[in-house]
């Protein structure tokens, strides 16, 4: 089902964002590791940890907003604020919701959290389901199962996000979920929809970041991943 998103102001600084038919009782316990137990496992791919939480509706994945590059070094996880919908949870939770009602395969979300810290900075926390019996690209060729790949569906499946116009910021090989016949795309902070103004530039940058990840995974199998790419391609181009 399309998730709804509701809204609550639970104190002065701080919103929750939330699925109603899966969350009852929205607080910001919800977003604490620490408060859920031996119901949280940590899991670690790519920057920062994520959590695996066994909730009442399911299995859950709990990401805090991490900053990367030089700035993390300062500021780990502030963010400067203009305002509860520019946020970058509030903005990632209601695409997520968006792309639900489009079909795509994408996780659900769930909830999400903003936290202010003084009067300039906040963060913040995004929990979607988790999608289960699922692995990245990325841990499938580091395994060296390079042409185990769904080449071809990874490649129709990144079609139907661009033909929706959806703008994946950092489309990278751990950012793309496979499961028996099925592909899913994860991790949507910063990203948008096109809209009709938008130069189509951005579908040529999406592919040539996803290439430029697999090249840096994929010691050992190179000479084989021009042919696979050329798969994925290939499969990209079909209307």
């Amino acid at each position: 089902m399309t998730p709804e998103a509701r809204t609550i102001q639970e104190s002065a600084g701080e919103q929750i964002l939330f699925d109603p038919e899966l969350v009852s009782d929205p607080t910001r316990e919800l977003f604490d590791p620490a408060i859920w137990g031996d119901r949280a496992a940590p899991h670690t791919e790519g920057r920062g940890t994520v959590w695996q939480l066994e909730s009442a509706e399911g299995r859950w994945i709990l990401k805090r907003y991490l900053r990367g590059g030089l700035v993390a070094r300062v500021v780990s996880d502030r963010y400067f604020f203009m305002g509860y919908e520019r946020t970058r949870m509030a903005r990632e939770f209601r695409l997520l919701c968006s792309l639900c009602e489009m079909r795509l395969p994408v996780p659900r979300p769930v909830a999400a959290f903003i936290q202010r810290s003084g009067p300039a900075l906040y963060a913040g926390s995004l929990i979607t389901q988790y999608l289960e019996g699922t692995q990245s690209l990325s841990s499938l060729i580091r395994s060296g199962h390079l042409g185990e790949a769904p080449w071809a569906a990874v490649g129709s499946t990144i079609r139907r996000f661009h033909d929706h116009g959806v703008i994946h910021r950092d489309l990278n090989a751990s950012n793309v979920l496979l499961s028996e016949g099925e592909v899913h795309l994860i991790d949507f902070d910063k990203g948008r929809l096109a809209t009709p103004s938008t130069n189509d530039s951005w579908k040529q940058a999406n592919l040539r970041r996803l290439y430029r990840s697999l090249e840096k995974i994929s010691t050992g199998q190179a000479s084989d991943l021009g042919d696979h790419w050329t798969t994925l391609l290939s499969a990209y181009a079909e209307p």
